[in-house]
């Protein structure tokens, strides 16, 4: 044998080795993000680990037998390479996921704006103009406390509490004069309240302040994959796009899961619902105030006094959040049981037909948000929420959309949503899906009730639009819920 062909042969063998060590650590790696992961169950990841290792066996040992022919370590370390860059494409992606997951998945805190406001005839142009003036302002929070002191940093003012909101605004509206701080919910749900779609054209913002509150994520020890749980589900439109810690909330669902018998009810409780806010006396007032008052937390306190049960759980979304999802595993197909088409009314592109309809995620967002084409306004507007629900997970359960398209459904997640659900809770729900892809039975329950004006106790020198409790649909709902996480 020539030198030529010796020296080949050990520079062949060397490769092959160093190939093999290479692909033994980049298998280790890989094996390490996907059981931290947690997302496969362990008979899939025992199956994907026992055919790599035994993969990676053979390589190593036709690596260090000297008695293999060289034609066929060129082929192994061609099929090697190969396998490396796709595994280490893999991992890549598996660390990327695994990173995000840990750091990225969910809001860890919120920031909520307060306005200085200004009638908009006002000779005031900016925070230095109202030197020394007076501004009043309601006190809903410890957000105040910090507020006082970023305001005086800026400018000498001095403040003065009023009653409640409807002064605030009112006195705005009457007087050129009047200097107001109000926060970024309660100025909203002002102008919500009114029919007189230029009336935010009479205000005038001359700054604006951001109080972040870092959230805490609580882990009940409840094993959601076996047994019976409540979500409540909240869903903000707020005009900044942001996850402020108070809102308006334009969705209030409970949704009870049964994964023992696979069954999932959708509670819905219309955002004008007259209800006893929780803590409150006296006045009822708009169950979409609740939000605006005291944030998820007192939105999910007043639903569970309205039906009884508490929630293991929340979360709450921006509209926003549904556009990502529905991006993600490729629109949605719902069935609209209306006899009639018609354009939605946020985007005049879309159009609902009797019957099957597929929606791509800005028409998706537009049908969860559509009222006005129904005589029932909101009640309907829920029916389409609910449906729409049940179409993502529809998709996501019965097809191959929570695995081919894993990487993108959690960057649509990104930071869109907040929940006391950890990442555990969610994976491991991701975990008992991929293991059993059967689908979910759904069922509904609508609360329902009767228009009127009322006084609220948000704004109580006011009668605003609001719905009466039906008794009969919220007995109705409770023994659905009841039944529900009853059953084997």
């Amino acid at each position: 044998m020539s030198r030529k062909k010796k020296k080949f042969r050990k520079t062949t063998r060397l490769v092959t080795k160093i190939l093999s060590f290479i692909a033994l650590i980049i298998l280790i790696l890989f094996l390490i993000f996907l059981y931290k992961m947690n997302v496969l169950p362990m008979k899939y990841f025992s199956l994907i680990a026992g055919i790599l290792c035994f993969l990676e066996a053979i390589y190593l040992f036709f690596a260090f037998t000297k008695r293999v022919k060289i034609g066929f370590l060129i082929f192994l370390d061609i099929v090697a390479f190969i396998v490396l860059i796709i595994e280490g494409f893999a991992t890549y992606k598996l660390y990327q996921t695994y990173d995000f997951m840990e750091n990225d998945m969910q809001v860890t805190e919120t920031k909520d704006y307060y306005y200085i406001v200004v009638n908009a005839n006002s000779s005031y142009e900016s925070i230095k103009n109202i030197e020394g003036k007076v501004v009043n302002y309601f006190n809903d929070g410890d957000d105040y406390k910090r507020l006082e002191s970023n305001i005086k940093s800026k400018v000498n003012v001095v403040l003065d509490e009023v009653e409640d909101y409807s002064d605030l605004m009112d006195n705005v509206l009457k007087n050129k004069d009047k200097v107001i701080l109000i926060s970024e919910s309660t100025y909203e749900a002002y102008l919500d309240n009114s029919d007189d779609e230029t009336l935010k054209d009479n205000f005038k913002i001359i700054e604006k302040f951001e109080i972040t509150t870092e959230l805490e994520i609580s882990d009940s020890k409840k094993d959601i994959t076996s047994e019976p749980f409540i979500l409540y589900l909240s869903g903000i439109d707020t005009r900044s796009g942001k996850m402020p810690k108070k809102s308006l909330s334009d969705v209030n669902m409970f949704i009870v899961v049964n994964p023992q018998t696979r069954k999932i009810l959708m509670v819905n409780v219309p955002r004008d619902y007259y209800v006893q806010i929780h803590g409150t006396t006296g006045l009822k007032d708009k169950l979409t105030h609740a939000g605006m008052r005291g944030g998820v937390k007192l939105s999910k306190a007043t639903m569970e006094d309205l039906l009884g049960y508490k929630a293991d759980y929340y979360v709450r979304v921006n509209f926003n959040a549904v556009l990502n999802i529905v991006n993600a595993i490729g629109g949605v197909t719902i069935d609209s049981k209306d006899n009639f088409t018609y354009k939605l009314y946020h985007d005049k592109s879309c159009i609902i037909k009797p019957g099957k309809n597929k929606l791509n995620a800005s028409c998706a967002l537009a049908f969860a948000r559509e009222r006005y084409a129904y005589s029932s306004g909101d009640r309907h507007r829920g029916e389409n929420q609910q449906q729409l629900i049940k179409a993502i997970v529809d998709k996501l359960s019965s097809s191959k959309s929570l695995v081919s398209n894993y990487d993108k459904i959690l960057k649509a997640l990104n930071g869109s949503f907040e929940s006391n659900l950890s990442t555990k809770n969610i994976t491991s729900m991701v975990q008992f899906q991929i293991n059993d892809m059967r689908g979910w039975s759904f069922d509904t329950q609508n609360l329902n009730g009767s228009t009127g004006l009322e006084p609220c106790y948000s704004f109580p020198k006011g009668r605003l639009s609001v719905m009466y409790q039906n008794q009969k649909t919220i007995d109705a709902a409770k023994n659905k819920i009841k039944k529900v996480l009853n059953e084997n």
